[in-house]
């Protein structure tokens, strides 16, 4: 059990990179409760695995940015407000009001320079951590912000097609199927598939009636069987007592 589960999540650069997306997306992790955990766990390589996965998680939304079509620049309105009525509402005295200008024009900047995914996650995490919350549903009201990493996490949180039970994968005792008997030949493959086709497209009933005359002519060369064995064992018997004298 032990060998099987090192196999799979014993070493932190060979586990998929996907169970780090995953938790990344989750916007009341993102990225620092990844590093906290990773350092939590392999404190040894934790900075290797850190640089690994920005890499891969900045090269997987270029090429999301890319198939999608969209410029990575944030070209929404800014949080920032563009002009200072007063320096009161600064908090400020005259004299810093050309200074407080110039860092907001600034950070303003910056901001609107920055790409979703970085934009992302900068922002402060969600502080909802109840079991109710619905991740899903937080991607799909946030998707006009993010419409790029929207279509991420729908891929990243898609139910996979092929799954494995616990059962199989972590289970001591061998194989009750040989990888032979459990695998399925191209023909047997088409063969299913076409008999699958045949019943779903085939919506009338079956009538016996029209093969009554066929059934029983069946039955009938059935029941002779015996009988004509009978016979035939008669002639070989006679033939053989033919041939002895």
């Amino acid at each position: 059990m032990r060998e099987k589960y090192n196999k799979y999540w014993g070493d932190a650069k060979k586990i998929n990179f996907l169970v780090y997306l995953a938790s990344i997306f989750d916007p009341r992790h993102k990225m620092k409760f990844v590093n906290f955990e990773i350092k939590l766990i392999f404190p040894d390589i934790a900075d290797e695995v850190m640089k690994m996965t920005d890499k891969e998680l900045h090269s997987f939304f270029d090429e999301y940015s890319s198939i999608s079509g969209r410029a990575m620049v944030y070209e929404g309105q800014s949080s920032i407000p563009t002009k200072i009525s007063n320096s009161s509402e600064l908090n400020l005295p005259k004299t810093n009001l050309a200074m407080q200008q110039y860092l907001l024009k600034k950070q303003r900047v910056g901001l609107e320079n920055k790409s979703e995914l970085d934009r992302y996650l900068t922002e402060e995490e969600e502080a909802n951590n109840s079991s109710s919350f619905d991740i899903l549903l937080w991607w799909k009201m946030n998707s006009p912000r993010y419409p790029i990493l929207a279509q991420m996490a729908r891929d990243v949180f898609s139910i996979s097609i092929s799954t494995v039970v616990s059962e199989s994968a972590f289970s001591t005792s061998g194989r009750v199927l040989d990888g032979f008997r459990s695998s399925l030949t191209p023909t047997m493959v088409e063969a299913l598939i076409c008999t699958q086709d045949w019943l779903r497209k085939s919506k009338d009933p079956i009538n016996l009636d029209e093969y009554a005359a066929e059934l029983q002519n069946m039955e009938y060369d059935l029941s002779r069987i015996p009988e004509n064995q009978e016979v035939l064992s008669s002639k070989l018997h006679t033939l053989h007592e033919e041939e002895e004298t």
